[in-house]
This record gives structure tokens, sequence and C-alpha cells, in this order.
């Protein structure tokens, strides 16, 4: 019994794929089947290298063992009476075509037809510590999903008819489909397209599935791009590189699987230990490059066995959310919600209780008056001796900046000040709250933006993982309450805030994703969560 591994082509990327195979492909022969055509090309080196557990053969004195560098082949096909482009792939030729196939073809598939077994799903759960997530059934027939995910793989048996034998019932779907086949031919592969050019194209939705549509409006686009490179000259975002990657149907680790090297120019180096983020600022380091500037640009090349066999830019690695048109971007293309994907996670943060008190707003004036009260009550502070008033005040402001000084105006209103107070876990150190009241832990962050009101949820998130920390349970208060206390910032008059807020007002879908994630681990340790949201008035 064989497999075949089906991609279809994004008709936009259909000319630089033919090109790219037959730079690197030779061409084998042609068959015309009914109004399909199937053109098999095959990698043109016969290179051959040691396997690497060669050192066995040495100690029982045998001859080593010489295995093909990394064998790719592809069939491509084509039909006369549809547009759509298929490709098969063998060896190791899915890295190859990955980068051009549609996206969601296999996830589109899944969602048209019936299944009576799920064994495996991989999701993506974007701003979220896991940024994928392997889920293994036995016995199970629902897809199972959180709201903030969407679906990477599946590993299914479809619901077949009573005869039906093109192909076996268990299916690999993500960016392509893996059949298995009781015989392998070409007579086969012609009426599996056929099968599922018609499902694709004719059968309706049947299964909620939350994915991701491909954008191909270029301006939208363009602004997206530009949005992301702005966002980084501004240091508003941290890239990261998952571990995990689905390339078409097959789970790939970004670590010691694979070999990589990073290069930029004529820069190039080679990384050991695994493809991060942090060997990449490396690599800007070692040859004095602007990270903030180049890092798009970095081509990471991919080694198997020994030999290239894909080269990509970081920018195909890093996911990254726009909160304005609610888009993703993933594997170097940019994607908007599906509606799925948005309704589960909007039903989500309903969930999570808002309280509004106007009373514990704050603005510019406030800062101002704690500062001028601050410098008259302590002028001969070393701290600010010798400088004038004005040099005076602004070195107090630089040192009780915002957030520091609303935490501490919460003192006046029975609140425990914890900002700044540190605890150490295997000599590292972390924040565990800024604020406490009556079993409540509060993690506070003035912004305007995502990428600054969530790290306020990543301490939140950082502390209940403490929590399983027997000595620092000791330490610290009794908790039963989690809050996040957002403080928003705002040109908006008092009077025009309404006094009952929902999250999903926020045009903030990044920070909606780690709330929602934020939500599950704190109920996940009997405790209740709560946002409060306040204003800053600039």
């Amino acid at each position: 019994m064989g497999s075949i591994n089906l991609y279809r082509i994004d008709p936009d990327k259909k000319e630089q794929c033919l090109r790219d195979l037959e730079n690197r492909m030779d061409t084998r022969g042609e068959k015309v089947l009914e109004d399909y055509t199937f053109t098999f090309l095959l990698d043109n080196s016969s290179e051959t290298r040691q396997v690497a557990w060669n050192w066995i053969f040495n100690e029982f004195e045998i001859p080593e063992a010489m295995t093909m560098v990394s064998p790719r082949a592809v069939v491509l096909i084509s039909n006369s009476s549809f547009d759509s482009t298929y490709i098969a792939t063998f060896g190791h030729s899915y890295f190859l075509i990955d980068k051009y196939c549609e996206k969601d073809f296999g996830i589109k598939f899944a969602r048209k037809i019936e299944f009576e077994d799920i064994k495996t799903t991989t999701l993506s759960s974007t701003n979220s510590l896991l940024s994928k997530t392997v889920n293994a059934y036995i016995r199970y027939n629902n897809f199972e999903f959180d709201s903030g995910e969407s679906f990477a793989k599946i590993k299914a048996r479809m619901k077949q008819p009573d005869g039906f034998i093109l192909f076996k019932p268990m299916l690999e779907m993500g960016s392509s489909i893996k059949f298995s086949t009781q015989n392998d031919c070409l007579e086969v592969l012609m009426k599996i397209v056929d099968y599922v050019e018609n499902i694709v194209c004719n059968y309706p939705d049947i299964t909620k599935i939350p994915i991701f549509s491909k954008i191909k409006d270029k301006d939208l686009v363009n602004e997206l791009n530009h949005k992301l490179i702005k966002s980084i000259y501004d240091g508003n975002t941290q890239l990261a590189i998952s571990e995990l990657e689905i390339v078409g149907t097959n789970e790939i680790f970004n670590h010691n699987d694979n070999e990589y090297s990073l290069k930029y120019g004529h820069h190039e180096k080679s990384v050991s230990s695994s493809l991060s983020i942090d060997e990449v600022k490396a690599f800007c380091d070692e040859f004095d490059l602007d990270y903030n500037s180049t890092v798009l640009d970095i081509f990471v090349i991919v080694c198997k066995e020994g030999k290239s066999v894909v080269t990509k830019r970081i920018k195909d690695y890093v996911e990254y959310t726009e909160d304005s048109h609610k888009c993703i971007l993933s594997k170097g293309e940019w994607y908007k919600f599906n509606d799925d994907y948005l309704q589960y996670l909007h039903d989500s943060i309903e969930e999570i209780p808002v309280i509004y008190d106007p009373k514990y707003d704050f603005n510019t004036g406030i800062h101002n008056t704690f500062i001028e009260q601050l410098y008259l009550a302590d002028k001969d502070n070393p701290y600010i001796q010798g400088l004038n008033r004005e040099e005076a005040l602004k070195k107090l402001k630089e040192k009780y900046y915002a957030e520091r000084v609303f935490n501490i105006l919460r003192e006046n209103d029975g609140f425990d000040n914890y900002d700044r107070r540190c605890y150490t876990i295997d000599n590292t150190k972390f924040e565990a709250m800024d604020l406490y009241k009556n079993g409540a832990m509060h993690a506070v962050k003035i912004g305007s933006s995502s990428s600054k009101l969530c790290y306020a949820v990543d301490q939140s998130l950082s502390t209940l993982k403490a929590l399983k920390n027997s000595d620092i349970r000791k330490e610290l208060p009794e908790i039963d309450t989690v809050v996040i206390w957002l403080v928003l910032e705002t040109t908006k008059k008092p009077e025009d805030i309404k006094d009952i807020f929902s999250l999903n007002d926020l045009n903030m879908l990044m920070l909606k994703n780690r709330l929602d994630q934020w939500k599950k681990e704190v109920r996940h340790k009997g405790l209740k969560p709560i946002v409060y949201l306040n204003y800053r008035y600039t």
C-alpha cells in the first residue's frame, strides 16, 4: 500500500513554482490520461553520503553504508477542464512545494467531509505561550478546540460509503492531503484529484473548523508589511520562531532534526544548536548588522543530510498578529481570521467579568501633582540635589513613571503595593504582582496597544506558573482571584467613556487571544479571572 501527498498550487504562485521546478529538477516523462496531463520531474542530483550512524559499522569492521542525499521527485498534474494545478510530492520535495501551495487546501477539504474517528490534531494558538498544540485521541469523533485556535493539521478517519475503494479512510490534512492507496498508479492519482477538485469546489462546509484565509488585496498586504516593519523598529514586536511547524502534512521540529545556516548578503553562518530568534540576534551581533532593519530579510537555509532542501526568509518563520485588520502573518503570508475563529474568541472573551470604576482613572495632571508634592516634600533628596526645579521634576518623573505612581496611589484605596517586590525561583527573579487586595492579585499595565498591554497577561501567567512552587506560595498572601488591570491610554474626554464596557469592543486581537489563554489558565488553577478597566487621559 502506497501513499500520495497531494498539494494544490496557489494560482498567484504557479509561474514561480514552475520556474523553480525547471531550475531544480529534470523532466523525465509525460503521460496523458483522459483530460489529465501528468509530468514527472526528478531531482537531478545523484549525490550520496555516509549515514550518520556509520560508527557502528566501523566498530564491527563492516564497510560503511551510503545513502542518496535527500531524494526528491514530483508529479505535476493539470487538467484541460479546470484551472487548478495539483502536485504530488515524493521524498523531501514537500519542502520545495509547500511554499507555493494554497495553505488552507487540506483544511478546506476537511470542512466539507464527515469523520468517524479523530486521531490527532495540531492547532496554532496565536499569541499564546503554546504556539502549536498537538492532541492525540482514542475513539473520538468531534473536533475539539478552544477560542483563539486554528487547525494546522488533522489526522482522521473519513466516513466513506459502502464499496468506496479509491483510497483508505485514514487521511492526513494540512496544507496538503496525504492519502493511502491500495494500488499505486497514475489512474488512481487521476481519480483522487478528480474527487478532491469536486469536493473542494462544489460541496458545502459541514464541519466548523477555524482556519485562516489568505489576503489577496495587494494594497492591504503592503499596509500590513509596513506596520510590521514599523512595529519592529519601534521595539513593540517580539519575534519568535515556533519549534514546530507543519509542512504539508509533516511535523517539522526546528531543532536538531535539520541543519540550518543563516545568510545575509555575503555573511553566512551555520547554526548548530537550534533555529531561534536568539541565534538570529547573535548572527547580527557577530557581523555588526542592525537587527531591526535586517531581521526580516535574513535567509534561513534548511539542510537535510548535508544538502540544502529549501531557503526561506526569517519572515517565513515568524507569526505576528495585526490588530486593526484582524490579520496574522504566518509562513510569510498574511491571513484573515475566518468567522469560526472570531466567533469562538468573541464568546470566550465575553465570559470574563469586566469592572470599570471611574475613581481609578488616571491622567497627566494626577501624575504631575504627585511629582510636585514629592519634590516639595524632599527637596534635599540626594537623587535631585544640585538640580534646578525643572530638572529635578523631570528626573523624579523618570523614576516615578506613570505606572509606578498609579500603583502607589492605590495604597490610599486599601491595596497592598507589591510593585517592584521580587521573588526568586532557581536563581531567577520575578515580580509576582503589582497590587493585592482581599484575596485578589493584580497585574497592572498602562498602554494603548496589544503589544504593551500583553505584558500584564504575561506577568500574571508567570505568577500562576510560580504558584506550583511551595516556597513561593508561602511567601505570597492567600489568592482566590486573579486580576488583569488594564489602564487604557486615550485622548477621549471622561464624559465620553461609557461605564459598561466589553473587552470585545477593543480593537486588540492579540490581547484578546492572550486573555483567552490567561482565562483558561486561571480557571485551571481553581481561581477566578477578572479584568479591571480604567483610562489614562492624555
